[in-house]
């Protein structure tokens, strides 16, 4: 039971401390002693145990000083030290509490009343433990919260202002007698719509992590939440001069919840964007399935995902290309993020086979009436 558990005996009295060694191994303990404090100091620092006996009336450094000086250090200051010694005056006890020992014991002590404060003096120790890292998990999810929703109040709320107003100018101001400015527009339109399409994974992820996952199932606009998540997306890529289709039957009926659901095409179509060669193909494919759901085939012609990796990409911040030298840029959570939505609606994102390119398939379950 206490065999995981290492005393470390400080007492210059080789008798009583070969007993008390004797006594603590047989409650099974592993048990460490040295004969003075500096040796003591020695032992801490390279067994580390988990808690200390010391006689405070040693050579210098005696008990007092010993744990004055592990209290200066960081490392070794929290171990659970116990004083052993024969002064009994309040004053003494006293003295050793207040530099920070966990207790403090006569001699001559019954044996199972040291072991009894032992094991109270490790419970204690080990829920201050349990309890710090509870605590700490706290703080760091209640940082995450307010720096996810700091960021993307922060930066979303001046992103779309910069995207109206690029969009007014570029509608009412600008024709094509402007084309050089015009250009330069579009490009910075896009480089903001990029920027909002990452603070929106980073709203996301947070809510990924906290189980806040949107359910809601709703008749999805096409032209809203399917056709202009990608345009939106395909603007960002018009340098590469893509040779884009998109297929829709019109019998297709799409449930899911409208804002993601846009956000996860969004970034299937990005990926596929990404990864093409420039001037090459892709194709976007949105149909009904058998079962009543529906289909949506993402496709490019550019360099296939080893069947070795076809999980693995889909793992929170993966990227085939590794480095501050990779190919593309991104967060590597686009994938992360579509099918983890996905299956919380009832679907699933699975890289398909293909002859050639990438096929990326969305797929979703029929609607459910309540």
């Amino acid at each position: 039971m206490n065999s995981d558990k290492t005393i470390l005996v400080i007492d210059d009295d080789r008798k009583f401390s070969l007993g008390l060694v004797a006594i603590l191994r047989r409650e099974g303990f592993q048990v460490i002693s040295a004969v003075n404090g500096a040796d003591g100091l020695a032992a801490i620092r390279t067994s580390k145990p988990d808690i200390i006996l010391c006689d405070i009336m040693m050579p210098p450094p005696n008990g007092i000083q010993l744990k004055k000086e592990l209290s200066a250090d960081p490392q070794f200051g929290q171990i659970p030290f116990l004083f052993l010694t024969a002064r009994v005056s309040q004053a003494d006890k006293l003295a050793g509490l207040e530099i920070g020992a966990d207790d403090y014991i006569t001699k001559p002590f019954d044996v199972n009343e040291l072991l009894a404060r032992i094991k109270s003096v490790l419970r204690r120790y080990e829920r201050g433990q349990q309890l710090g890292i509870q605590e700490g998990i706290a703080d760091l999810d209640k940082l995450r919260a307010n720096i996810s929703t700091n960021i993307s109040h922060e930066m979303r709320t001046p992103l779309t202002v910069i995207l109206s107003t690029l969009e007014l100018i570029l509608k009412e101001k600008f024709t094509s007698e402007n084309g050089d400015l015009s250009n330069y527009l579009n490009t910075a339109s896009s480089s903001a719509y990029r920027l909002k399409f990452l603070v929106e994974d980073l709203e996301m992820l947070y809510d990924l992590d906290q189980g806040n996952l949107a359910s809601m199932s709703q008749r999805i606009d096409i032209v809203f939440h399917l056709k202009n998540p990608i345009n939106q997306i395909l603007k960002v890529w018009e340098k590469k001069q893509l040779k884009v289709k998109l297929d829709i039957d019109s019998m297709v009926r799409i449930y899911a919840p409208k804002n993601e659901f846009g956000h996860v095409v969004a970034h299937l179509v990005d990926n596929a964007c990404k990864f093409c060669p420039e001037k090459g193909n892709v194709a976007i494919s949105v149909k009904p399935n058998e079962i009543g759901g529906c289909v949506i085939d993402v496709f490019n012609d550019g360099v296939g995902v080893p069947i070795e990796l076809r999980e693995k990409v889909f793992e929170r911040y993966y990227q085939i290309s590794q480095g501050e030298t990779r190919d593309f840029g991104g967060l590597g959570v686009g994938l992360t993020i579509a099918r983890t939505f996905a299956r919380a609606w009832g679907g699933d994102v699975q890289i398909m086979d293909s002859p050639t390119g990438c096929r990326v398939r969305l797929t979703l379950p029929p609607h459910v009436e309540d």
